[in-house]
């Protein structure tokens, strides 16, 4: 179930929200090998990049916490962690995040969504890690922690979702990417399925002559 969610989330990709200079992005976080030891006994913590122009300030507003037991985010499922967010310049923390009572605009009930509000005095490209409460900047910056498994805090999931909506003013937000999703499933085109169908019903057609050669 986790896999496919994800990759559904993937799928969906980057969604672009209804209001003027606000950007959405979604993601999971869930157990894997982080450092390939052969054990699924690490926990992800997702990061994703963004470039601002110089000046621009942005609003940062996460959802994870469905503690009502309704599905905030309409994703199928109902899910939480404590969020931690922290964001980085290369490999220089800029912030670090947590616990937040600013907002419950975007559907969040709980402080755990963390928010928070920053004011980019210098363009270019920044990375947001987003994992759970308790994890440092190294593990943030590596984007796992290690022999750390997940732990839900809402569901019985072994995986949560989360959403970030970033609110630009004064500048822009471009150049949105999810660095560690998911693969998705490649999904053949029509012409490729085409090509397929039609090669299996000459093998089938084959096959048929060899038999009816055969029998005579």
């Amino acid at each position: 179930m986790q896999k496919l969610f994800a990759t559904l989330m993937c799928a969906a990709g980057i969604a672009l929200a209804g209001s003027a200079h606000a950007t959405v992005i979604n993601g999971t976080i869930h157990n894997i090998d982080g450092d390939k030891d052969g054990k699924i006994d690490d926990v992800r913590i997702s990061q994703f990049t963004f470039t601002v122009t110089a000046g621009t300030k942005v609003f940062f507003d996460a959802l994870v916490y469905e503690a009502t037991n309704v599905d905030l985010n309409g994703d199928g499922s109902v899910t939480g962690f404590d969020a931690h967010m922290w964001m980085f310049k290369d490999s220089t923390l800029i912030r670090s995040e947590d616990d937040s009572y600013a907002t419950f605009g975007d559907g969040s009930v709980d402080h755990y969504d963390t928010a928070f509000t920053h004011t980019f005095s210098e363009a270019g490209t920044y990375m947001i890690a987003i994992g759970e409460h308790a994890h440092g900047p190294a593990d943030a910056l590596r984007g796992y922690a290690a022999n750390r498994t997940f732990a839900p805090r809402v569901g019985a999931l072994d995986w949560a979702a989360w959403r970030v909506t970033m609110t630009a003013t004064n500048g822009t937000i471009s150049n949105l990417a999810n660095l560690n999703a998911d693969p998705v499933a490649a999904v053949p085109e029509p012409a490729t399925l085409g090509l397929l169908g039609a090669g299996l019903f000459g093998v089938a057609a084959a096959r048929r002559r060899r038999r009816s050669m055969k029998s005579m």
